[in-house]
């Protein structure tokens, strides 16, 4: 039976198994947009028991047409999945992450192929120090007052991306009330036109992360992209955070390369599989 919204206990269960998952893949099974789903009204679930004990769940964003599967690695290969899966309404794409073997021949059971690939990239933050902006661009922390602003700049730069792309006003409230925000992290570029772009960064547990770089599509091509990176992992190194990681779409060859050349190297790759032929990664 498909649950249009958790109860708190629920949540607590899908949580619970996730970190069974993840201990024994070694791979969070959820990634946050899934995640943010669990107690907001934008998500559909399936939920799988086995004498009293959620065994298996099924995350369905009919807007973005994705789906999310764990199973409990003590239950797995009984059917479980693949029975959460057939009970969905249309045929979504679904994410693997880091490129699990058992996540691949789920996949090609289905009849799905990989056509996106997502690189976790990372580097030390030893030896980082704040970029001076070039002349024009001026540095800041977020206001309340710059939402409107941001949100325009955001779906500009990822007008292609439907994911970040289709971030509204509901969706960056719930990210500003997490405990992880910090305001002098979301670090804003402007000039005479207005926002130019922005760096958030995204401070929690002991690794830092490049959480959003995103510059005006008005204002590239000015380097405004790498010194926002740099002024995010300065403020991260102030921070005391020894590492930092990033999350970025290997088709984005010039994002792909501003990272390499700032020091990232790439440590696993997620799977986008989608029904379709396989297109060339």
């Amino acid at each position: 039976m498909w649950i249009q919204q958790l109860a708190s206990a629920q949540v607590a269960e899908v949580l619970a198994l996730a970190e069974r998952a993840q201990a024994t893949d070694g791979v969070d099974p959820l990634n946050e947009e899934a995640r943010f789903s669990l107690t907001r009204a934008n998500a559909e679930h399936l939920l799988a028991q086995r004498d009293s004990q959620l065994v298996g769940y099924l995350n369905w964003l009919p807007t973005l047409h994705t789906a999310q599967l764990v199973v409990d690695p003590a239950h797995r290969r009984q059917g479980i999945g693949r029975d959460l899966w057939l009970q969905v309404p249309a045929t979504p794409a679904i994410w693997g992450f880091a490129t699990l073997p058992a996540a691949q021949g789920f996949a090609a059971a289905l009849g799905l192929r990989p056509i996106r690939k997502l690189a976790k990239m990372s580097r030390p933050l030893a030896g980082i120090t704040a970029p001076t902006p070039p002349d024009g661009l001026r540095l800041r922390g977020f206001g309340p007052s710059d939402a409107a602003e941001l949100l325009a700049v955001n779906a500009a730069a990822f007008a292609h991306h439907r994911e970040q792309g289709g971030l509204d006003a509901a969706g960056l409230a719930t990210r500003l009330a997490e405990p992880w925000f910090d305001a002098e992290g979301l670090i804003l570029g402007f000039d005479d036109a207005g926002l130019a772009g922005f760096h958030w960064t995204k401070a929690e547990g002991e690794i830092g992360e490049v959480y959003v770089v995103a510059v005006a599509p008005r204002a590239q091509g000015r380097g405004y992209g790498k010194v926002l990176l740099e002024a995010g992992m300065s403020h991260l190194a102030a921070k005391g955070f020894p590492t930092v990681v990033l999350y970025v779409d290997t088709a984005e060859e010039i994002a792909v390369r501003m990272y390499e050349r700032a020091g990232f190297s790439t440590d696993h790759q997620d799977v986008f599989y989608a029904p379709g032929p396989q297109e060339q990664l």
